[in-house]
């Protein structure tokens, strides 16, 4: 199957997310019912996600047409919401200009790009490397490890090397949803770095990854980038992607790991809404 202009695998990649996202909400809601995260779904057309204070919009312009009206709606569904001020959708390649016309016409702007790649697992073969003195585990994660890993992800996402009990919760509640598995890397018997692993149907989704500042540059990440190859493909997976931001480490370690670049997603972002 030809990966690039793919649209029925760009359907399969929005959906892995749309999905991902839509349930981990509904696990945040479950565990806090006053999480400030919601999911609006269009029948047809797309869903609509505000959490922590990030929102965005997934899937929309892939199949039916959306109109001027779910514009409204949707910005009218973030109104006033703790810490959101504006309405973002992730556009590919393959939806309707009509759609990139009208949010024009709602005076929304470019704010970025995303880079979305896939890995082709039938042909793929691990790279046999050996490391001397190797002192690196990576193990599955279970659930008495849960909150080791979440701590672990965590400490290697932030930005002032701390970690708020609310932000380990968070991001232990990913490993709740159905599908997903998590990877806890440790080096000479510490936690260093951790990943995550969607898997829906035949089609799997690397994302949440990150290393501890005090380990990173040690190749961490590109191991846990085979690994969870590795056991996508074991579980029957055919295909796995993933989404960064381009021209970063992560993008370069995608390359080095056979990931092909399939098309860039353009971020859309309104005026502030209020």
């Amino acid at each position: 199957m030809a990966l690039v202009n793919n649209k029925e695998l760009a359907k399969k990649i929005e959906y892995i997310k749309r999905k991902g996202t839509k349930d981990y909400i509904e696990k945040q809601l479950e565990r806090n019912p006053f999480a400030n995260s919601a999911c609006l779904s269009l029948e047809g057309k797309g869903d609509f996600f505000y959490t922590g204070s990030m929102s965005f919009g997934v899937g929309f312009g892939m199949e039916d047409s959306l109109a001027k009206r779910d514009v409204e709606q949707i910005e009218e569904f973030i109104r006033n919401k703790k810490g959101i001020s504006h309405a973002r959708f992730e556009l590919t390649p393959f939806c309707d200009p009509l759609l990139l016309a009208l949010l024009q016409e709602q005076r929304y702007t470019l704010e970025q790009f995303l880079a979305v790649w896939v890995l082709d697992l039938k042909a793929w073969k691990p790279v046999e490397k050996s490391f001397p003195g190797n002192t690196v585990e990576i193990a599955v994660v279970a659930n008495e490890d849960s909150f080791e890993w979440a701590w672990t992800v965590a400490l290697g996402i932030s930005k002032d090397n701390t970690v708020s009990e609310e932000t380990m919760e968070a991001t232990r509640t990913f490993l709740e949803v159905p599908g997903n598995t998590g990877f806890l890397l440790k080096d000479n018997g510490e936690s260093a770095a951790g990943g995550t692993l969607a898997i829906d149907g035949r089609l799997g989704e690397l994302f949440l990854a990150s290393t501890v500042q005090a380990y990173q540059g040690k190749g961490h990440q590109n191991r846990l980038i085979e690994e969870r190859i590795r056991y996508a493909k074991e579980k029957g997976c055919t295909h796995i992607t993933v989404t960064t931001e381009p021209n970063t480490v992560s993008a370069r370690n995608m390359e080095k790991n056979g990931f092909g670049l399939i098309y860039n997603k353009a971020i859309l972002r309104s005026s502030e809404i209020k």
